[in-house]
């Protein structure tokens, strides 16, 4: 074990990877395979208008994300691990609860096209079924990613870092749920699995003292 742990370090890219590549391969599965049992929707979810407009954060995820990683990897080697650590730990552990309870959201059905961002929705809706969406992944993932941030010695030295991650964590947050890609209930159980996740990977951080994350 020490010894992969040594190899993971020294060699972070070919890490990230060979776990993108094993953790798509198996969302890809669940995505062909899972028939959802249980249907995640709230009376909150209702009152939660659509805006198509919405779709623009909802795509910047993909490489916001990414993005991070990356630079916090040669900015703050330490913060990229922790991050790294509660994204991979959180993401297999979403696709562990969609094997174990299949779940999904009501079905969608295309909205009209009027504008470009219509279009890209209907792209969305087709390429990504309403299953595995509790926990929210994409909520998940940016959360880990905030908290890295807040979290890093960056953040000091770059005082815009926090507001803006911020603002894009709520945008995603809000995306899930505007775009009906997600209930409510989906974002809080992301919530409440990064804060888990966060004891446990910064529980040996020397400095105990709270630190804002907003």
């Amino acid at each position: 074990m020490d010894k992969i742990k040594q190899f993971c370090k020294a060699h972070p890219i070919l890490f990230m990877g060979v776990y993108t590549l094993i953790y798509f391969s198996l969302f890809a599965y669940l995505e062909a395979t899972v028939k959802p049992q249980f249907i995640i929707d709230c009376f909150i979810d209702d009152y939660i208008p659509f805006c198509e407009f919405f779709i623009i954060p909802y795509l910047m995820w993909f490489i916001f994300i990414p993005g991070t990683l990356f630079f916090l990897l040669y900015k703050d080697r330490d913060a990229f691990w922790r991050m790294a650590g509660m994204m991979f730990i959180g993401n297999m552990l979403c696709l562990l609860i969609y094997a174990l309870f299949p779940n999904g959201v009501p079905p969608k059905h295309p909205v009209y096209e009027e504008n470009i961002f219509c279009s890209l929705v209907n792209v969305l809706y087709h390429n990504d079924t309403p299953t595995n969406v509790c926990p929210s992944i994409h909520v998940l993932d940016t959360l880990a990613a905030h908290i890295a941030i807040c979290k890093s010695s960056i953040a000091d030295r770059i005082p815009s870092l926090k507001p803006l991650s911020a603002i894009f964590l709520v945008l995603v947050c809000l995306a899930t749920v505007m775009l009906k890609q997600h209930s409510i209930i989906d974002v809080f159980c992301a919530f409440i699995l990064v804060f888990a996740l966060e004891k446990l990977i910064y529980s040996n951080v020397a400095q105990k003292k709270h630190i804002p994350i907003v």
